[in-house]
């Protein structure tokens, strides 16, 4: 029998991750820190995108499963997106959830707000929506706030595909009391989809 080996499969993984649709290939990856316990508590039952899925929630599912680097050490990926955005910050530590936002924005060709690193500025970007998969949804919080794309819904919490969750990108439930706002590309008309129903995870009480 032939014994299975976990580094050459995700050697082989990666080697062909330019084959792979990137959204499918983050799935995978997030998939498999789940089943080794070296993610945090995930939802069960994360959908996968689907066709006509807004391009800046197509970018942010590549990125899930990358976390902040603990210590003294930090995350070049975060680091670059930051640097990109002409932010100030060197390290993994700032509360990132608005550089996440912004980047995905801004790779699908979408203006961000001027103070895209507070997650509260993003409750008056764009225009209002309902709340559709793909929009950003803003949450408070006792000193702060935090942002990401809506995914899913359950009865009390929305699904929230975010940055600086749990120090990494994932989907993690959030309570709808705290949401202040879910907003959508101003230039754009509002084409997401109803969300889906959800389940699992534990649910976030603070991001930062």
């Amino acid at each position: 029998m032939t014994t299975f080996n976990h580094g050459a499969f995700i050697r082989a993984l990666r080697a062909r991750r330019q084959t792979i649709p990137a959204d499918l290939y983050a799935d995978l990856m997030a998939s498999i820190e789940v089943a080794l316990g070296t993610a945090p508590d995930l939802p069960a039952a994360a959908p996968a995108s689907a066709v006509g899925e807004a391009p800046w929630l197509i970018e942010a599912r590549r990125h899930m499963g990358l976390k902040e680097v603990a210590g003294p050490q930090h995350n070049g990926t975060i680091l670059g997106w930051v640097k990109s955005l002409g932010g100030w910050f060197k390290d993994d530590e700032t509360p990132w959830c608005g550089t996440f936002a912004a980047v995905c924005m801004k790779t699908a060709g979408q203006d961000v707000p001027e103070h895209w690193f507070r997650a509260l500025e993003w409750a008056k970007w764009g225009k209002p929506c309902d709340p559709v998969v793909g929009a950003v949804v803003v949450f408070g919080r006792q000193g702060g706030g935090h942002v990401g794309f809506l995914v899913g819904e359950s009865a009390a919490n929305y699904y929230v595909l975010g940055g600086n969750q749990s120090n990494a990108v994932n989907i993690t439930p959030i309570a709808k009391i705290r949401a202040v706002a879910t907003r959508w590309p101003a230039p754009l008309k509002v084409t997401g989809f109803r969300l889906p129903a959800m389940s699992g995870g534990t649910v976030s009480r603070n991001e930062a």
